[in-house]
């Protein structure tokens, strides 16, 4: 149990995103719980039952002590009854300092992105090793919002909306940012200030803030016996800041979804690749690696962080070809500001966002600022205020904030009904591609959720993949009906997918696998599209191409090995590992595909195969399970790898034949390599070799010797370079490419008795059935 805190007690709001993770924490430390929540959400009602606590009112009988959210109202009979009876009875933010006391605090705080810096931050320390307990605003997706680790660490948002913040004395303290907000209790900016000052003077060990903070806490910086280290987001035309202890942060776009960041001054780490845009929360992605770093976390240029998803913070909910909802807990004008710069406008999609105000004396002091944040999307509209235990203010409710909107725009609404918001939504769905994003920190949730349930049914046996694919994407993805397959492969034939994605992240990939396989729905991978010939009628279900700059990764593990991503060009791959000196690889030169699809099929060439130069591999299977193999236990042979029949390879792990090798050597060994492949192949678009070397032999040469070589059906034809190649000389469909593949058999069965397997992908089909 935490030392300070009573053996029995009673939860009260336990379902909010503050109190849940806090009863989960205090029931995991041994405490007797039992909690009551009058809106408790069935995914939170579970989790308190799995940690055995017991949901029912409290008994007046019992000696139990309280902690209770401060959207908890005063006159509730439990805290009346608390109070008649002299119980304990704490608020959420009071218990934690409790806690807090006994631990090595990293507290971040400030007005917004709380939760974002401290999701980040845990999965830097997850990343890095460093043992840590955190209790999470909010819920990754699928895990719990908690840990208890035993550690001497606890990573914890500190809250100033409730004065509660004045209790906590961290060991590290981040300050984001400090825009004037919950104004009943403060009236003015200065008293605001004052609570983040206070906190860092309390501060022991190191303190990060926003550089443009710096005047604000000057005072406080004075008399803190705390480092003092700012952060500032570094634009094109500045420079570094001056002042010891500084660090400033610049980024680039690194693909869809990712950026690139650097970290400049007294720490320095380069090249951080982060799934993550949008300067403000990039910004928020320094202050998370500068304290990981302040705890002990090892970190080093080049590194990459895939952070989880977060609750309620840009989540996707749905994600069709065409209607997209997403959500997110921006509720005060900068977070409205920046969650609308990163939604953004998406060609040929119309934009619509719901908004609910949260609390009545927010929206009074702030509607005009408010409505201006709200001015760039193309329809809005506007939900009754989230009173989060407030009483209405004259000035403060959902019809003064439209008044306030419609001084600057005419294309808003107010529902003060949810189900007339719904049924319009629902309306803009059927009309063209939409994109629908809810803004606020009240009910959107829940709106958003069933506008999804909504659309699966609508969408049949897609809606189900749609729901399950948006648990791992962002703004930025996309997923497409009825793409174009041919313009994507080396033969230039065949017809359209029903469905195409292209994976951001890990994360996407496997809920796209896991989707599908739960709705029934085939998934197939696209790697380059180089061994593959694509049906005239097209492909049914999902096409997934790992197409992204994150699936091309390469990571340096030692003199010898390279980590590389199953995205990345053979080609690429060869040049790489003669720039760095690895010898042995130089074979590979010339095969046209990525490492994903050579290592399914476990290409060779020139005598050898990718598996003699492969130590391990990291693969998904269609239930989304991230599985790792070493050769050894690899089922692999001539032109097959099992485990990767159904599965999606993500990396693999290179061993060069020797360290610091000469790349002049290297490279012409490779020089050889490919003119010896220009001589023998055609320059024609082809699907490669067409068959299988039959057991004694070569396909190649006994096409030739059958004299098969120029014949043609239609625009396709039996290459006069190389027996083993159907090219397309213009116009061919796949029909014509399986009927000469069929005539080919025929004949070396016929003449020969040689029975020719097709090497060749049939994509989404099988050479069976033809």
């Amino acid at each position: 149990m935490i030392e300070g805190l009573p053996e029995r007690i009673h939860c009260l709001g336990a379902g909010g995103a503050g109190m849940l993770p806090l009863a989960l924490y205090l029931a995991e430390s041994g405490h007797r719980l039992s909690a009551e929540d009058d809106a408790l959400l069935p995914e939170a009602e579970a989790l308190l039952r799995k940690k055995g606590v017991e949901l029912r009112p409290f008994e007046p009988e019992e000696e139990v002590a309280f902690v209770y959210s401060s959207a908890i109202d005063f006159y509730h009979p439990a805290r009346v009854f608390a109070r008649k009876r002299g119980s304990v009875a704490m608020r959420r933010g009071e218990c934690l300092a409790v806690i807090a006391r006994e631990k090595r605090l990293i507290a971040v705080t400030g007005s917004h992105g709380k939760t974002t810096t401290c999701g980040m931050l845990i999965d830097i320390l997850d990343t890095a090793g460093v043992k840590i307990d955190f209790l999470l605003g909010a819920r990754f997706d699928g895990e719990q919002p908690y840990r208890v680790s035993g550690s001497e660490w606890l990573v914890a948002e500190i809250d100033e909306s409730d004065g509660t913040i004045d209790l906590f004395s961290p060991d590290i303290c981040v300050v984001l940012n400090a825009d004037h907000d919950h104004h009943s209790r403060y009236e003015t900016e200065e008293e605001y200030l004052q609570v983040f000052e206070r906190l860092v003077q309390r501060t022991r060990f190191l303190v990060i803030a926003e550089n443009g903070l710096r005047d604000d806490l000057s005072s406080a910086a004075e008399y803190t016996s705390a480092k003092m280290m700012w952060l500032e987001l570094r634009g094109n035309e500045s420079e570094l800041p001056a002042v010891s202890g500084d660090v400033s942060l610049s980024f680039e776009v690194a693909g869809p979804g990712w950026s690139r960041i650097a970290l400049e001054g007294e720490v320095v780490l380069e090249d951080l690749l982060v799934n993550r845009t949008g300067a403000m929360t990039l910004l928020d992605a320094g202050f998370a690696t500068l304290a990981a770093n302040a705890c002990g976390a090892e970190l080093g240029s080049g590194q990459s962080f895939e952070f989880r998803a977060v609750r309620r913070r840009q989540r996707c909910r749905y994600l069709s070809p065409r209607a997209q909802i997403f959500e997110d807990y921006a509720h005060h004008p900068r977070e409205i500001e920046v969650a609308l710069e990163l939604f953004g406008e998406k060609e040929g999609w119309r934009s619509v966002v719901v908004f609910q105000p949260h609390r009545y004396s927010r929206t009074l002091e702030l509607k005009g600022e408010i409505a201006a944040s709200l001015a760039p999307c193309d329809t809005l509209c506007l939900l009754e205020v989230y009173a989060a235990s407030e009483s209405p203010l004259e000035g403060g409710t959902g019809e003064d904030l439209l008044a306030a909107c419609r001084e600057q725009r005419s294309d808003v609404s107010y529902f003060p009904d949810t189900a007339e918001l719904i049924g319009r939504l629902t309306g803009f769905t059927g009309e063209g591609p939409v994109r629908i994003l809810f803004l606020g920190a009240g009910t959107g949730d829940r709106l958003a959720g069933e506008l999804g349930d909504l659309l699966v049914g609508q969408d049949g046996v897609w809606g189900p993949v749609y729901a399950g694919l948006a648990e791992g994407c962002s703004f930025a993805s996309e997923i497409r009906e009825n793409e174009p397959l041919a313009p994507k492969t080396t033969m230039r034939v065949g017809g359209a997918a029903e469905r195409y994605f292209e994976p951001h992240s890990l994360a996407e990939l496997r809920a796209a696998l896991r989707s599908c396989s739960a709705a029934g729905v085939p998934a197939h991978l696209l790697g380059r599209g180089s061994n593959l010939v694509v049906p005239d009628e097209g492909v049914s279900g999902l096409v997934i191409r790992l197409s992204h700059p994150i699936w091309s990764r390469v990571e340096r593990l030692d003199d010898r090995r390279l980590r590389v991503g199953a995205g990345l060009r053979i080609k690429a791959l060869c040049s790489l590992a003669c720039k760095e000196g690895l010898e042995g690889l130089e074979f590979l030169e010339g095969i046209p595909g990525n490492v994903g699809g050579v290592l399914r099929m476990n290409a060779g060439a020139m005598g050898g195969w990718v598996f003699d130069v492969v130590e391990s591999i990291r693969y998904v299977n269609g239930e989304g399970e991230i599985l790792e193999a070493d050769k050894e236990s690899l089922e692999i042979g001539y032109r097959y790898c099992r485990e990767l029949e159904d599965a999606v390879a993500i990396d693999a792990v290179f061993v060069s034949r020797k360290a610091a090798g000469d790349s002049e050597s290297i490279r012409r060994t490779l020089d050889t390599y490919q003119s010896r492949r220009k001589g023998s192949q055609p320059r024609e678009p082809s699907a490669g070799c067409i068959f299988k070397n039959p057991q004694e032999g070569s396909a190649g040469k006994l096409i030739d010797e059958l004299g098969l070589k120029g014949a043609a059906v239609g625009g396709a034809e039996v290459s006069l370079t190389h027996g083993n190649f159907i090219v397309n000389r213009g116009g061919a469909t796949c029909r014509d490419v399986l009927e000469l593949v069929g005539m080919i058999r025929k004949v070396a069965r016929e003449r020969r008795g040689v029975e020719l397997h097709p090497e060749a992908q049939l994509f989404g089909s099988s050479w069976n059935e033809e």
